[in-house]
């Protein structure tokens, strides 16, 4: 995730205007733990121009603002930048401009707290014109400015015990602080803040004490700005009874103002036992010796820690992705291939596979493959990189030319191409090696077979008819730079020569290089199935180049785990704007008629379904099957008015079509599960498929597969600076303000 640290940089250390600003170390160490998260993390120091602040932010290019900046100057300095992200429509993290504009008025606060039964001290809010320092102050009383944090203007002068001393400290601060002053009965006592993470469980961190030995028995600046004289205490020894209405008390405040990923509720704990709400603050300090990193450690958190639960919250709020982007390991080989689906534990459908699960279990069956792998490839002075090539599926019958295969098909959707695919179905043979590449190299593909063809059978073209070779396209462009035309007709040549039986080499590899599955790499993908010699016990092999499908929709075993790897998964990254398309390629040696092997070929489409297809409009989804028994010769075909096939009865059909929809999922997931990942141009990087949380999800069973969330396309679509509401809490923009006056609120 890309994360914006909007801060404001303190200038002078020793002036006290500045102490809520960060310092270059502060800075430092913020940036250290969003970076060791695995964030992209852009610091932005935001004290300048409206304009140039909007400029800076937006050059940032945040997925999440981590908003630490309290402003400059005026009563509402903190909630300004949430204003701003908000225009911008940015999600941030903490509490919006109206929590932050109200919370900084102190008196303001404790009036919305004591209408909601809150305990606060009885006070005035004093102005440069009026009212003057009440008669029935009680006494003594503390006096502090009412818009600032951090103790600032608070010192050993604040206690005042007579109106007179009262009078005195008001002259000397109000010029200094002319937005008013907060004149209220003291509480004597101890001082307690109670840190708050949203994303914590319970929210609250710990109640922390603040050490007041050697104070005059409040914490004023000096002491709290000075490490060697501040001594929280965590936890704070307090009674059963304390603890309980102190822990009470904070969860009424957070009833009021809930202050969304991170906050704070100062408390002083009467001599009686009794505790008072003094304030609320939704921008806490993160410095070492802060209130909440006191906490924080107690309960073995880090500033890391910290930061990642804020961040979560925040991330659960707007609905964005919690992963980083993945990226390729230093040690990255882009042809590994690793374990198929099965060789994991998993188990698709009932039929058995053959020796290999691949199409090469129908005998004489064989794939090939041609790879290309470059990287900083020089094109009009820039470095782009090639990541294509060339899978041959190629029936090896004595003299395929003059020995034709019966064919058929099956178009789900047409938004891509098979050429030959019309001519093979309204004809029903198969005459020709076929195969699989990416769009734009499909002529060069096309001439490579008729080069093989005429040189295995040299009348072609003069005394016998021309061909219509059969190749399967998807489209690569995400990955590969497809202007580079990296395949060529002697590279299709040389996939069909590589073919041989046995194991295939599936993942991200021939024809399927370049290719992305369900936003995760892998395209070349196979699976076979026997079935029972009580069902004639033939073999049935599908090979699929698989270049479709959305993360959210992966489905294994039955199971939706695409909804738990969309949760985890930045949506930066993914292909957006094409849902691809696949090539599934079905062999048997049933003997079927053509008629049959188009029927056979709907039921493969539903195995696309099983694993989470649906057809997108966009997606070109084609099937071309072809049966490897009832060879014909050519001569037969010309010479021979009648020809008489064998075929399996209809009534007979239903194992073939069950085993061919188990092996086309079955060979989607092994081009998933076999691909280590594939790094491709512009920097993009197709993940692996996470297996071990694949496999987690499936032995937790469904109850691992979170529900679709509510309004799923709303989610996507939303402006990412509009949150959702959620009901169960109270709006920070919008306090409570009915309810219970406290008995203890002054009119």
């Amino acid at each position: 995730m890309r994360v914006t640290l909007a801060f404001n940089l303190r200038l002078d250390p020793h002036d006290e205007s500045q102490a809520e600003l960060l310092s270059p170390g502060d800075v430092d160490r913020l940036v250290g733990a969003l970076c060791r998260l695995g964030h992209d993390v852009t610091a932005v120091e935001v004290s300048c121009s409206p304009d140039e602040l909007v400029d800076r932010i937006l050059s940032s290019k945040p997925d999440l603002v981590f908003n630490v900046a309290e402003g400059l100057s005026g009563t509402a300095r903190e909630a300004y930048y949430p204003a701003v992200y908000e225009l911008l429509r940015l999600p941030y993290t903490g509490g919006g401009p109206g929590l932050l504009h109200v919370d900084l008025d102190k008196r303001m606060t404790e009036k919305l707290m004591a209408v909601q039964g809150v305990r606060v001290p009885r006070g005035v809010l004093i102005r440069p014109n009026g009212p003057d320092v009440p008669e029935d102050l009680p006494l003594p009383a503390f006096i502090k400015p009412n818009f600032e944090g951090s103790s600032k203007g608070i010192g050993e002068h604040s206690l005042v015990h007579t109106r007179g001393q009262a009078e005195e400290v008001v002259r000397d601060l109000l010029p200094k602080y002319p937005e008013g002053l907060l004149a209220e009965e003291y509480i004597p006592g101890r001082e307690l803040s109670i840190p708050i993470l949203e994303a914590w469980p319970g929210g609250i961190v710990e109640i922390v004490e603040h050490g007041l030995e050697g104070t005059p028995g409040f914490l004023h600046y000096d002491v709290k700005h000075d490490g060697r004289k501040q001594s929280p205490v965590c936890p704070a020894p307090l009674s059963h009874r304390e603890r309980q209405d102190i822990l009470a008390l904070t969860q009424r405040v957070l009833k009021v103002m809930a202050m969304p990923d991170l906050g704070r509720v100062d408390i002083r704990l009467h001599e009686n036992g009794a505790p008072f709400f003094l304030e609320v603050n939704p921008l806490p300090s993160l410095r070492p010796r802060s209130s909440m990193m006191t906490a924080a450690r107690y309960k073995g958190l880090d500033l890391r820690n910290v930061m990642d639960l804020v961040i979560r919250s925040a991330a659960e709020r707007y609905g964005l992705s919690l992963a980083p982007r993945p990226r390729p390991p230093k040690r990255f080989r882009p042809t590994a291939t690793r374990p198929t689906a099965r060789e994991v534990g998993l188990t698709i459908g009932r039929l058995r596979p053959g020796p290999h699960n691949a199409i090469t279990d129908v005998a004489n069956v064989k794939v090939g493959h041609v790879t290309h792998v470059r990287d900083n490839v020089r094109v009009d002075g820039r470095r782009s990189c090639i990541r294509t090539g060339i899978t041959a599926v190629v029936p090896e019958s004595p003299h395929l030319f003059n020995n034709h295969l019966v064919a058929g098909g099956f178009i789900l959707n047409g938004i891509g191409e098979m050429s030959g695919l019309i001519q093979a179905i309204e004809w029903g043979w198969l005459e020709t090696p076929i195969l699989l590449t990416n769009t734009m190299s499909v002529g060069a593909v096309h001439t490579g077979i008729i080069q093989y063809m005429i040189e295995r059978y040299p009348d072609l073209g003069r005394k016998v008819d021309v061909i219509i070779p059969l190749i399967g396209e998807t489209n690569d462009a995400f990955l590969n730079d497809v202007r580079l035309m990296t395949n060529s007709a002697k590279h299709a040549v040389k996939a069909i020569r590589n073919a041989q039986s046995g194991p295939v080499i599936q993942g991200s590899v021939g024809g399927g290089t370049g290719m992305l599955s369900f936003d995760f790499a892998g395209g070349i993908g196979t699976a076979s199935r026997v079935l029972d010699p009580e069902d004639g016990g033939y073999t049935l092999g599908v090979l699929v180049q698989s270049n479709f499908g959305k993360m959210r929709n992966l489905t294994v075993e039955g199971a939706v785990v695409g909804r738990r790897l969309d949760s985890v998964y930045p949506l930066e990254g993914r292909r957006h704007h094409n849902a691809g398309s696949v090539i599934v390629i079905v062999a048997t040696d049933a003997p079927l008629l053509s008629s049959q092997l188009c029927q056979l070929s709907k039921r493969a489409a539903l195995g696309l379904g099983r694993v989470g297809s649906f057809a997108a409009s966009t997606s070109g989804e084609i099937v071309f099957a072809f049966s490897t028994a009832n060879r014909t010769s050519r001569e037969a075909k010309e010479r021979v008015r009648q020809l008489s096939l064998e075929f399996v009865s209809e009534e007979f059909a239903n194992p073939l079509y069950e085993g061919v929809m188990e092996a086309t999922e079955e060979a989607v997931l092994n081009s998933i599960f076999c691909s280590a990942g594939m790094t491709g141009r512009k920097g993009r990087y197709a993940p692996p498929l996470p297996v071990d949380m694949v496999l987690e999800v499936l032995s937790k069973g469904r109850e691992a597969v979170p529900p679709p969330p509510v309004k799923e396309a709303a989610r996507r679509a939303r402006r990412p600076g509009r949150p959702r509401q959620r009901p169960s809490r109270t709006s920070s923009d919008q306090p409570f303000l009915a309810g219970p006056k406290s008995e203890n609120e002054k009119p």
